[in-house]
């Protein structure tokens, strides 16, 4: 079991990231082409601090309205927080567990598209609980979750928990303390790379790690390309880049690329890392392969445009009918029976 421990949220997605890029392959449960994985994780942060711009990590606000969609249901969130601030508040005894939707899984043959198939599994995170002792604390339970990406938006979703339960108890999701079960944390080799390419930490920090990604290993010191050699997330994602550097130097289009994950990160890292200008001219066709249409243009792709900044705490859970501004929990405050099956 891998344990994680830091002072806010903030920090212990940053460490948890980290872990994952540098660590050496005996500390790595599983390592392939596409991800490195570390298992049966345990972190805690002592504070729900949490500092984040899905810019940073790529990410837009309608994928955040998407996964809030996904994972939360607006009827069992109420119940949670009217069962969190009416039976337990910030002294009594009960952990209060919201269980989050089943997610279905997206792609594959069995869903009648080419792409590859996500969530095969099942849903990645699986449910969020509140406690009052020791101390008031949210924990969330994951399936797996990809940091550096996504599993930012994982403890975002679990953090707009914390932010409506504070303001119902009169107090601030700050003076929660986090807790994440997760049975696999994974670093994808191209889809995380935004986290190193544009760090959100210091500026020192981002131009090193854009060193080593993107420097030729002529340029690099010896103590430098060691390290790549040693860290299999490191290593694998400066061999992605250097395929995208690659496709770069050979005028390879948007258009000529026909598997659209990867398009998509490329079309990223070229309008956040290189620029709106020198994205557009990667802008082209693509174009049928087969049938009465072979040869013709298909879909033009066109450049990103620079993404802009949102802030986590400019959001709320208004994609399934719950803004901030309103009350919640009320109606369903009292009521229960004086004997829980956990006391």
């Amino acid at each position: 079991m891998r344990t994680y421990t830091a002072p806010t949220l903030t920090e212990l997605h940053d460490q948890m990231c980290k872990s994952l890029v540098f660590a050496y392959e005996d500390e790595l449960d599983m390592v392939t082409s596409v991800d490195v994985q570390i298992h049966d994780v345990v972190a805690r942060a002592e504070s729900m601090a949490w500092d984040f711009d899905l810019k940073s990590m790529w990410l837009t606000k309608s994928r955040w309205s998407m996964m809030v969609r996904q994972y939360i249901d607006a009827e069992d969130l109420e119940a949670w927080i009217g069962q969190c601030t009416g039976k337990i508040g910030l002294r009594g005894r009960g952990i209060a567990v919201m269980r989050t939707k089943n997610v279905k899984p997206r792609g594959g043959a069995a869903t009648g598209h080419s792409n590859k198939e996500t969530r095969r599994w099942g849903s990645c995170m699986l449910n969020i609980s509140y406690k009052a002792l020791p101390t008031p604390q949210i924990t969330l339970h994951s399936r797996t979750s990809y940091l550096g990406y996504i599993g930012a938006l994982d403890l975002s979703v679990a953090w707009m928990c914390g932010v409506y339960l504070a303001k119902e108890m009169g107090c601030k999701v700050e003076d929660f303390a986090f807790v994440w079960h997760n049975e696999a944390i994974q670093w994808h080799n191209f889809k995380s790379l935004a986290f190193l390419l544009n760090y959100p930490g210091s500026d020192e920090d981002r131009e090193q790690y854009r060193r080593f990604l993107m420097s030729p290993s002529s340029e690099l010191t010896r103590d430098e390309k060691r390290l790549i050699l040693e860290s299999p997330g490191l290593r694998l994602s400066r061999k992605w880049l250097a395929k995208v550097l690659k496709e770069d130097a050979a005028g390879l289009t948007y258009g000529d690329m026909t598997y659209n994950t990867y398009r998509r990160i490329r079309r990223r890292f070229h309008t956040e890392v290189l620029g709106y200008e020198r994205a557009k001219d990667f802008e082209g066709w693509s174009y049928y392969k087969q049938g009465p249409k072979e040869g013709q243009q298909k879909e033009y792709f066109k450049a990103y445009q620079l993404l802009p900044h949102t802030r986590v705490d400019s959001l709320d859970f208004s994609p399934i009918g719950m803004p901030k501004s309103r009350k919640y929990g009320e109606a369903f405050v009292g009521g229960w029976e004086e004997e829980d099956d956990d006391e």
